[in-house]
Protein backbone atom coordinates (compact mmCIF):
# COMPACT_ATOMS: atom_id res chain seq x y z
CA UNK A 1 0.00 0.00 0.00
CA UNK A 2 1.36 3.34 -1.15
CA UNK A 3 2.44 5.31 2.34
CA UNK A 4 0.68 8.73 0.03
CA UNK A 5 -2.97 7.25 -0.56
CA UNK A 6 -5.24 9.07 1.63
CA UNK A 7 -7.93 8.59 3.88
CA UNK A 8 -10.67 11.07 4.68
CA UNK A 9 -13.46 9.75 7.21
CA UNK A 10 -16.21 11.95 8.18
CA UNK A 11 -17.59 9.48 10.11
CA UNK A 12 -17.24 8.23 13.59
CA UNK A 13 -18.85 6.11 16.00
CA UNK A 14 -18.67 5.50 19.80
CA UNK A 15 -18.65 7.71 23.53
CA UNK A 16 -18.25 11.31 22.58
CA UNK A 17 -14.58 12.40 23.91
CA UNK A 18 -14.35 15.97 24.05
CA UNK A 19 -10.66 16.39 24.28
CA UNK A 20 -9.66 14.46 21.40
CA UNK A 21 -12.38 13.83 19.29
CA UNK A 22 -14.05 10.62 19.07
CA UNK A 23 -11.69 7.96 17.52
CA UNK A 24 -8.26 9.08 18.56
CA UNK A 25 -5.91 6.48 17.74
CA UNK A 26 -3.80 5.67 19.98
CA UNK A 27 -0.75 7.79 18.19
CA UNK A 28 -2.91 10.80 18.54
CA UNK A 29 -3.50 10.06 21.93
CA UNK A 30 0.78 9.78 22.59
CA UNK A 31 0.85 13.19 21.03
CA UNK A 32 -1.16 15.31 22.89
CA UNK A 33 -0.08 13.56 26.37
CA UNK A 34 3.57 14.76 25.63
CA UNK A 35 2.28 18.59 24.54
CA UNK A 36 0.32 18.43 28.08
CA UNK A 37 2.95 17.26 30.16
CA UNK A 38 5.45 19.45 28.44
CA UNK A 39 3.37 22.33 29.69
CA UNK A 40 3.57 21.26 33.14
CA UNK A 41 6.65 20.39 33.15
CA UNK A 42 8.03 24.10 32.76
CA UNK A 43 6.02 25.38 35.90
CA UNK A 44 7.58 21.97 37.62
CA UNK A 45 11.13 23.50 36.25
CA UNK A 46 9.94 26.99 37.61
CA UNK A 47 8.75 25.40 40.96
CA UNK A 48 12.31 23.44 41.34
CA UNK A 49 14.23 26.28 40.73
CA UNK A 50 12.35 28.94 42.46
CA UNK A 51 12.21 31.08 39.47
CA UNK A 52 8.93 32.83 39.64
CA UNK A 53 7.46 34.42 43.35
CA UNK A 54 4.35 32.29 43.28
CA UNK A 55 2.79 30.19 46.29
CA UNK A 56 2.75 26.36 45.73
CA UNK A 57 -0.86 26.66 44.80
CA UNK A 58 -0.33 29.16 41.65
CA UNK A 59 2.35 26.79 40.52
CA UNK A 60 -0.56 23.56 41.22
CA UNK A 61 -2.80 26.24 39.09
CA UNK A 62 -0.62 27.28 36.26
CA UNK A 63 0.44 23.51 35.56
CA UNK A 64 -3.21 22.99 34.46
CA UNK A 65 -3.60 26.23 32.69
CA UNK A 66 -0.73 24.34 30.86
CA UNK A 67 -2.30 21.01 31.00
CA UNK A 68 -4.86 22.26 29.12
CA UNK A 69 -3.66 24.59 26.76
CA UNK A 70 -0.60 23.66 25.82
CA UNK A 71 -1.59 20.08 24.96
CA UNK A 72 -5.15 21.64 23.62
CA UNK A 73 -2.41 22.94 20.88
CA UNK A 74 -2.24 19.70 19.47
CA UNK A 75 -5.48 17.82 19.94
CA UNK A 76 -7.58 20.12 18.51
CA UNK A 77 -5.37 20.08 15.67
CA UNK A 78 -6.02 16.38 15.46
CA UNK A 79 -8.13 14.92 12.99
CA UNK A 80 -10.24 12.92 15.29
CA UNK A 81 -10.82 16.10 16.94
CA UNK A 82 -10.99 18.13 13.60
CA UNK A 83 -14.20 15.65 12.71
CA UNK A 84 -16.02 15.79 16.01
CA UNK A 85 -16.12 19.40 16.39
CA UNK A 86 -16.85 20.00 12.57
CA UNK A 87 -19.77 17.22 12.04
CA UNK A 88 -23.54 17.68 13.64
CA UNK A 89 -24.39 16.55 17.29
CA UNK A 90 -25.72 12.40 16.92
CA UNK A 91 -28.19 11.03 18.19
CA UNK A 92 -26.30 9.11 21.15
CA UNK A 93 -24.70 12.32 22.16
CA UNK A 94 -25.63 13.85 25.48
CA UNK A 95 -27.61 16.62 24.94
CA UNK A 96 -24.53 19.46 25.62
CA UNK A 97 -22.61 18.01 23.06
CA UNK A 98 -24.40 20.32 20.64
CA UNK A 99 -23.85 23.24 22.90
CA UNK A 100 -20.41 22.80 23.07
CA UNK A 101 -19.57 22.20 19.54
CA UNK A 102 -21.00 25.72 18.72
CA UNK A 103 -17.48 27.38 18.00
CA UNK A 104 -18.35 30.52 19.88
CA UNK A 105 -19.01 29.29 22.79
CA UNK A 106 -16.09 26.86 22.92
CA UNK A 107 -13.96 30.14 22.30
CA UNK A 108 -15.95 32.11 24.89
CA UNK A 109 -15.48 29.39 27.44
CA UNK A 110 -11.43 29.86 27.48
CA UNK A 111 -11.75 32.76 29.97
CA UNK A 112 -8.20 31.69 31.18
CA UNK A 113 -6.59 34.70 30.24
CA UNK A 114 -9.40 37.04 32.90
CA UNK A 115 -7.96 34.30 35.62
CA UNK A 116 -4.48 34.17 34.87
CA UNK A 117 -4.39 38.31 35.08
CA UNK A 118 -6.24 38.25 38.10
CA UNK A 119 -4.47 35.77 40.12
CA UNK A 120 -1.27 36.26 38.77
CA UNK A 121 -1.18 40.27 38.03
CA UNK A 122 -1.93 43.08 40.00
CA UNK A 123 -4.70 45.38 40.50
CA UNK A 124 -4.37 46.82 36.97
CA UNK A 125 -2.86 44.16 34.95
CA UNK A 126 -6.73 42.53 34.59
CA UNK A 127 -7.32 45.07 32.10
CA UNK A 128 -4.63 42.97 30.30
CA UNK A 129 -6.79 39.31 30.39
CA UNK A 130 -9.83 41.55 29.95
CA UNK A 131 -8.28 42.75 26.13
CA UNK A 132 -6.86 39.13 25.21
CA UNK A 133 -10.17 37.73 26.24
CA UNK A 134 -12.17 39.89 24.07
CA UNK A 135 -9.36 39.86 21.43
CA UNK A 136 -9.91 36.36 21.00
CA UNK A 137 -13.78 36.12 21.07
CA UNK A 138 -13.91 38.67 18.69
CA UNK A 139 -11.38 37.09 16.06
CA UNK A 140 -12.94 33.73 16.91
CA UNK A 141 -16.53 35.95 15.07
CA UNK A 142 -14.53 37.52 12.41
CA UNK A 143 -13.12 33.94 11.50
CA UNK A 144 -16.29 32.15 11.55
CA UNK A 145 -17.98 34.79 9.43
CA UNK A 146 -15.41 34.32 6.73
CA UNK A 147 -15.61 32.07 3.68
CA UNK A 148 -14.06 28.52 4.59
CA UNK A 149 -11.31 28.58 1.81
CA UNK A 150 -9.98 31.88 3.98
CA UNK A 151 -10.56 30.79 7.43
CA UNK A 152 -6.90 29.21 7.11
CA UNK A 153 -4.72 32.40 6.44
CA UNK A 154 -6.65 34.19 8.65
CA UNK A 155 -6.13 32.21 11.86
CA UNK A 156 -2.61 32.80 11.00
CA UNK A 157 -2.70 36.65 10.57
CA UNK A 158 -4.93 36.49 14.13
CA UNK A 159 -2.15 34.45 15.56
CA UNK A 160 1.08 36.42 14.22
CA UNK A 161 -0.78 39.68 15.60
CA UNK A 162 -1.37 38.32 18.85
CA UNK A 163 2.58 36.83 18.96
CA UNK A 164 3.57 40.82 18.23
CA UNK A 165 1.39 42.28 20.07
CA UNK A 166 2.12 39.97 23.22
CA UNK A 167 5.67 40.17 22.73
CA UNK A 168 5.30 44.22 22.25
CA UNK A 169 2.63 45.75 23.41
CA UNK A 170 0.43 43.84 26.15
CA UNK A 171 2.16 41.46 27.30
CA UNK A 172 0.08 39.11 29.94
CA UNK A 173 2.12 38.06 32.71
CA UNK A 174 5.45 36.82 33.97
CA UNK A 175 5.68 33.44 33.70
CA UNK A 176 2.76 33.32 30.87
CA UNK A 177 4.62 34.48 27.93
CA UNK A 178 4.08 31.34 25.76
CA UNK A 179 0.27 31.53 26.65
CA UNK A 180 -1.57 33.99 24.25
CA UNK A 181 0.41 32.77 21.48
CA UNK A 182 -0.22 28.80 22.32
CA UNK A 183 -4.37 29.81 23.11
CA UNK A 184 -4.57 31.33 19.63
CA UNK A 185 -3.16 28.69 18.03
CA UNK A 186 -5.57 26.41 19.77
CA UNK A 187 -8.92 28.26 18.72
CA UNK A 188 -8.33 30.09 16.08
CA UNK A 189 -6.33 27.13 13.99
CA UNK A 190 -7.02 24.16 15.82
CA UNK A 191 -10.85 24.57 16.98
CA UNK A 192 -11.90 26.90 14.11
CA UNK A 193 -10.59 25.89 10.74
CA UNK A 194 -12.15 22.66 9.09
CA UNK A 195 -9.74 20.55 7.62
CA UNK A 196 -9.93 17.51 6.21
CA UNK A 197 -10.22 14.18 8.50
CA UNK A 198 -7.28 12.15 7.64
CA UNK A 199 -7.44 8.68 9.05
CA UNK A 200 -5.03 5.67 8.85
CA UNK A 201 -6.37 2.75 7.10
CA UNK A 202 -9.66 1.15 8.27
CA UNK A 203 -8.09 -1.80 9.81
CA UNK A 204 -6.02 0.12 11.95
CA UNK A 205 -8.19 2.96 13.64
Amino acid sequence: MSKDKVFINWEYRGKADFLLGTGATKAEQVLVWIASLAGVGLYVYFYLENALSWTWWQYLLAGIFAFDVAGGVVANNLNSCKRFYHTPKKTDEPPYTGFLKNHLVFSALHVHPIVIALIYGNHEDYLKGLFWYIALVIATFVILKIPLYLKRPASFLAILLALLINLYLVPLIHGFEWFVPALFIKILYGHLVREEPYRPPREEI
